[in-house]
């Protein structure tokens, strides 16, 4: 058999992205040296990839869209995937500065894409590349608008202010001003001057975010990005700053921006008034579209051997597709009077997303009178078939259980803050967690999701919806419903997943009538250990579950604004480093008033008091990007966290 001769994996993709430029552009490609270096690159992770292969291929195809399409858009922001698997799917963002043309904003794209895949981060599957007028970014998983540990970059001139104390000063009081106001910006930045009476003093500043994060996770990544720039004594230089791969603080004492240019940008990115577009909504909804008769055969005719179950709004059936996929097909009851609007909800909302821990959509059908949505098959049935049955119990270690509460979390995650759209699920519950062939949760049933403004924070409605025991004391009574109603359900979920109990089964044991009454009770008392599922067999840290059960309740407080963000429940299930705050009654609560926890009890169950803000958005531990790089040449030196 013949050698076969295999390209470098640098070499192709250097290659390959030359073509695509050229077709790009009038101008000439931007020439890439051997010693050319962005502002910052990060490895992310030490999975690698070989070529040929899948990820290689998704990868071309994730840098063509992210190149092409970015300097289009209106934000000149752009989230893409590529790859039809969880392994070799290859997830990416893009994002140029305001005042960077198309020309400018191509450029560096194509060289941060170069510097990416033939530099630091040669043949990983992850890399983030920021250079003056662009950052790209692509891993092997969706991290979009997560808040992460920060690898920061400090870059400094080695030339002082005159006077130290009063430039540092200045300095500090235009930044605070600039986190401010990039929190609240359309495209997530904020530019600004602070005059100096000592001449070539002056302060020019510079604060901007990826667009995936949300206002306050912008907002914090700004700060805690100046305040570690800072905190090593660099704020006396006359210019500096500090690099992540998802924001950026720096100055100067000369102007390096448009101002003009990103005043106009962000005033004509600003919204219209009609951010759920409803007509590119039901576009999408029919692309998906697929034949009732294709389905009719998928499922044996809708045969009871096919039936799974029963849903809200129908049955449920399996099938196997024309092309062997097997699916799950949710038909619509003609007796439901606001199915179609449903279903047009649900199919129009999952189709916008793309999330390992969200369950697919492949299609829907709306024809001879028929309403069915069509999604993944999942092969190990929703998570509640398994907690309450002895058999799926023993499957469920507590590493499993805890790989699941993670993996729902991140799933909200990116519901709440996903782009510039929030959507609220309204009906987390343990029957709508599908789990696939190795236990990966998957949140599923979109039927009474609500897409809503991502700069809003709390909605009504008068049609109050979704499974008793999961809802929110404040939606379930008064209609009113946000992110912190979707942590309430979560919260609930993870207590069953602890306790191995079904909420409502508590009629004998005395006064504690629901689920969260039973486990804050027990906690309250210094014996939380006692409500954990003993199907375990004690094969766990205690200190793990116990953990667990503490943000468990956190979720389920009666007020909405004491719950955490999802963010910071993902933050919370990552790091053991930060003490947790002492849960108060929770919603619901039918016992009798009790004591409060003494302080050794807290401690001794990991909860003690601690400054919220800290694990609300960043943990200022070290991050996790591999061999930063940075070069710029008005800068001198660099000093990295």
């Amino acid at each position: 058999m013949p050698a076969t001769v295999m390209t470098p994996p640098s070499t192709t993709l250097i290659l390959f992205l030359s073509l695509i430029i050229s077709n790009l552009l009038s101008t000439p490609s931007p020439i890439i040296t051997a010693d050319a270096a962005p502002l910052l690159a990060s490895c992310i992770s030490d999975g690698n990839y070989t070529y040929p292969s899948p990820y290689a291929s998704n990868l071309h195809l994730l840098l063509t869209s992210l190149i092409s399409t970015t300097p289009r858009t209106k934000k000149l922001f752009f989230e893409d995937s590529a790859g039809s698997t969880e392994t070799q799917t290859v997830f990416g963002l893009a994002q140029c500065r305001p005042d960077a043309s198309l020309v400018v904003c191509t450029d560096c794209l194509t060289t941060a894409a170069f510097q990416a895949v033939n530099g630091t981060c040669a043949g990983l599957k992850s890399a983030a590349v920021r250079n003056n007028h662009c950052v790209l970014r692509y891993e092997d998983h969706s991290f979009y608008s997560l808040p992460e540990n920060l690898m920061l970059t400090n870059i400094f001139r080695k030339e002082n202010a005159t006077k130290p104390v009063e430039y540092s000063r200045q300095l500090r009081e235009m930044m605070e001003e600039l986190w401010l106001e990039a929190k609240s910006s359309e495209l997530r930045i904020a530019v600004g001057m602070k005059t100096n009476n000592i001449r070539d003093e002056d302060i020019y500043g510079l604060a901007w975010c990826t667009m995936d994060l949300d206002p306050q996770t912008c907002y914090e990544c700004l700060r805690q990005a100046y305040n570690f720039y800072a905190g090593n004594h660099f704020d006396y230089q006359l210019g500096g700053g500090s690099i992540a791969s998802n924001c950026i603080v720096t100055y100067n004492n000369y102007s390096f921006f448009n101002f003009s240019l990103i005043q106009a940008r962000s005033m004509s990115a600003a919204p219209d008034g009609n951010e759920l577009h409803v007509e590119e909504d039901i576009k999408t909804t029919e692309s998906h579209m697929l034949p009732f008769v294709k389905l009719k055969a998928a499922t044996n005719n809708f045969s009871i051997e096919n039936k799974l179950g029963e849903g809200r709004f129908g049955p449920v059936y399996k099938g196997v597709l024309w092309d062997g996929r097997q699916i799950v097909v949710k038909r619509l009851s003609n007796t439901y009077g606001q199915g179609l609007v449903e279903l047009k909800n649900e199919a129009a909302l999952v189709a916008k997303l793309q999330h390992k821990n969200l369950v697919k959509l492949l299609g829907c059908c709306m024809q001879e009178d028929e309403k069915l949505v069509v999604y993944e098959y999942l092969p190990n049935a929703s998570l509640d078939k398994h907690l309450y049955d002895p058999a799926g119990r023993a499957q469920l270690d507590w590493k499993r259980r805890h790989m699941i509460i993670e993996g729902i979390a991140r799933g909200l995650v990116y519901l709440h803050n996903h782009s510039r759209l929030r959507i609220i699920h309204r009906d987390l519950n343990a029957n709508n967690i599908l789990l696939d062939g190795d236990m990966n949760p998957k949140i599923s049933d979109f039927g009474l999701a609500k897409l809503v403004g991502i700069n809003e924070s709390q909605w009504n409605t008068k049609q109050i919806a979704g499974t008793f025991g999961y809802m929110a004391p404040e939606y379930a009574m008064r209609g009113m419903f946000s992110t912190k109603s979707d942590v309430f359900s979560y919260g609930m979920v993870v207590l069953e997943i602890i306790t191995g109990r079904r909420n409502g089964s508590f009629i004998e044991l005395g006064n504690a009538l629901n689920l969260q009454t039973y486990v804050w009770q027990h906690w309250n008392q210094g014996k939380a250990e006692e409500v954990i599922d003993q199907s375990l067999g004690g094969q766990y840290q205690l200190e793990d579950v116990l953990r667990c059960i503490n943000i468990g309740l956190l979720c389920i407080q009666a007020e909405p604004m004491e719950r955490p963000s999802m963010a910071s429940v993902v933050l919370m299930l990552n790091t053991n480093t930060e003490t947790l705050l002492v849960p108060s009654l929770p919603g619901y609560f039918t016992g009798e008033n009790p004591t409060s926890v003494s302080s050794e009890s807290a401690t001794s169950l990991g909860g003690t008091n601690y400054d919220y803000h800290s694990i609300e958005h960043f943990n200022r531990g070290s991050g996790y990007s591999r061999r930063p790089s940075m070069n710029e040449i008005s800068l001198d030196l660099m000093h990295t966290r």
